[in-house]
């Protein structure tokens, strides 16, 4: 198992440094640079200026010196500063990690409890009314994009129903629940919730779709197993067959499905929050593209790569917990 883990920490590493390289590589081959955009608001600007200007910024370093100059910056903790903000990148982007984080983990829990039961139930009642709702609901959820889903949830809700908030954020969900809790008050909570149901809906939706399909094609596989004929005839309850033997063998698939819809997750915040103006990670990512500020780019780019390794790697320790089985040996 330790050398399993040395040799994952080592692949994630090397997938680190190819991804920085990439992201210098392409930051080079875009047209046009941050004097540029500086240049449209300073008319006055001489050719000299903006040689002097790319020369201090750093932008007009070869691709292979920007690459190693970069990466020596990592591994001191340092990843650049924004050219347009004038702050380092990793504390504007550490002050946005947890609203992506929560708005990411709040749809991930929301596709959980929803497609969870759903998927079982479709399952076990395979061709009836609540199998064609669950096959209604992963169509849609897979065929309509999430940032249409969310602008029609704004119309409904925010535009003619008047309940929720079309943008904005409040704080922390978590922060609110903990002082709902000592003050013995739900307003608290509610405040803070009204303005991240929307986007984790949004956010969700895809992932509902797909684990429902998943969960009832793999329970459908299980329940018909050799092993479970088996325990039936043992005398063991059908809720017990169904919850802790059909279900556990069942979630060693949806778990793999699930770690990687974490990032995927992460990665759909990038239009959900410009959708709903929520301050996250993805919002100041699409905010830096347009004004191409590289090295709040690379940032972002390199912390997503980062939670991807890391977000893969867990999803191979849990398969070990969940089925004891399996052994991480090298053949």
């Amino acid at each position: 198992m330790f050398g399993y883990l040395v040799r994952r920490v080592l692949s994630a590493l090397l997938v680190i440094v190819c991804v920085v390289f990439v992201v210098s590589a392409i930051s080079k081959l875009v047209p046009g640079d941050i004097v540029d955009m500086m240049e449209a608001g300073n008319p006055g600007m001489t050719e000299q200026d903006k040689a002097i200007l790319r020369e201090q910024l750093g932008v007009n370093k070869p691709v292979f010196e920007t690459f190693t100059s970069y990466l020596g910056g990592i591994f001191r903790g340092d990843l650049g500063n924004s050219t347009r903000l004038r702050s380092s990148a990793a504390v504007l982007i550490a002050e946005r990690v947890p609203a992506t984080l929560e708005l990411a983990l709040t749809a991930l829990f929301l596709a959980l409890i929803v497609a969870l039961p759903l998927g079982i139930l479709c399952a076990l009642k395979q061709g009836t009314a609540i199998d064609y709702f669950g096959t209604i609901v992963s169509t849609f959820g897979v065929a309509v994009p999430n940032f249409l889903i969310g602008i029609i949830l704004i119309l409904v809700f925010s535009v003619e129903l008047q309940w929720l908030p079309s943008t904005g954020y409040k704080g922390s969900v978590v922060v609110a629940a903990w002082e709902a809790l000592k003050a013995w008050d739900g307003s608290v909570l509610w405040d803070r919730m009204r303005y991240i149901l929307m986007p984790a809906v949004s956010l969700a939706f895809f992932a509902i779709a797909l684990n429902t399909r998943l969960i009832r094609s793999t329970m459908l596989e299980v329940i018909r197993q050799d092993y479970l004929q088996f325990a039936r005839a043992k005398g063991v309850p059908e809720r017990t067959v169904y919850l802790k033997h059909a279900l556990r063998n069942a979630l060693i698939p949806t778990v793999t499905i699930v770690g990687l819809q974490l990032g995927t997750l992460l990665g759909g915040t990038f239009i959900i929050e410009n959708v709903f103006a929520w301050p996250g990670i993805g919002r100041l990512a699409v905010q830096s593209i347009f004004w191409r500020d590289y090295p709040l780019i690379q940032a972002s780019i390199l912390v997503a790569a980062c939670v991807f390794v890391l977000i893969n790697l867990a999803v191979d320790l849990i398969y070990r917990l969940i089925d004891p089985r399996i052994r991480y040996v090298r053949h």
